[in-house]
């Protein structure tokens, strides 16, 4: 797969493309780097550099082991954003957030809900 984007956030292009275990080429922009791998599950060109670009197309169609991108660009995607993985992550982020909260609001809501007892 080849992703021209020069602005990318969480591509789901690139997402949907390696759980279908191809490996993807793209430049190192915005959220690329989050899911491929350079040289690992695909390759990830200069920003801007249509050179490099190519360099990435040409590397992905004539590297010896293409089996093995195919097989780690699905590894990464089910490793890391299956939505059972990405469920948990958004409960730990919750839960750390109302353990680190920031005491003067956890305290100034404590004291309102008092005094709407009173």
């Amino acid at each position: 797969m080849v992703v021209p984007s020069l602005q990318e956030n969480l591509s789901n292009a690139i997402m949907e493309s390696m759980a279908c275990g191809k490996p993807v080429v793209a430049f190192d922009v915005g959220g690329n780097s989050d899911m491929i791998e350079h040289k690992i599950n695909g390759y990830l060109a200069k920003p801007f550099d249509t050179s490099d670009f190519a360099n990435g197309i040409e590397w992905v169609l004539n590297a010896s082991n293409y089996d093995a991108l195919c097989k780690n660009a699905r590894g990464k995607v089910v490793k890391e954003f299956d939505s059972k993985v990405v469920v948990e992550k958004y409960v730990r982020l919750y839960q750390e957030v109302l353990r680190n909260g920031d005491q003067k609001t956890v305290i100034g809501k404590a004291k309102a809900v008092n005094c709407e007892r009173e």
